[in-house]
């Protein structure tokens, strides 16, 4: 009885570690061939990023530039470049009670999207959600 236990027991062990060397050798050879993968992705992941980053570079190039296109909604000289989180802020009709425009301008450029917190202040102006604060300081008398 002893020696079927024994048996029985052996036979046990051994075949949950041939399982077990069986399941390793598998997970090796699948980290071996991830490893293969990302080594050959590694130059088109290295191209991706680069042109992303050239993108971004020029879109934050020609965002100084884009007040002078003719599609600009307002005069150049009228607008101030804010950057973040919208790029511009502009004024049209100042002079007038009835007309004068507060535009906020982002641009953006290919085929880029408005970022959540820009689109969130998109749907603030449109919902009519702006607001005028005028903050007072005390003035430096001392001088």
């Amino acid at each position: 009885m002893t020696i079927f236990v024994i048996t029985v027991s052996t036979v046990l062990i051994l075949g949950i570690v041939i399982y077990f060397n069986k399941r390793i050798k598998k997970l090796r050879d699948t980290i071996t061939q991830q490893a293969k993968d990302f080594e050959n992705s590694k130059d088109s992941i290295r191209k991706d990023a680069k042109k992303r980053s050239g993108a971004v570079q020029w879109g934050l190039a020609i965002e100084n530039f884009v007040p002078f296109i003719d599609k600009f909604p307002v005069p150049a000289e009228s607008v101030t470049f804010l950057g973040k989180p919208i790029d511009y802020i502009g004024y049209t009709d100042t002079d007038s009670k009835e007309n004068c425009t507060v535009h906020l301008i982002e641009v953006k450029s290919g085929r880029s999207q408005l970022l959540k917190h820009q689109r969130n202040i998109k749907n603030a102006v449109l919902a009519g959600r702006v607001k005028w604060h005028e903050v007072r300081v005390k003035a430096n008398e001392k001088v």
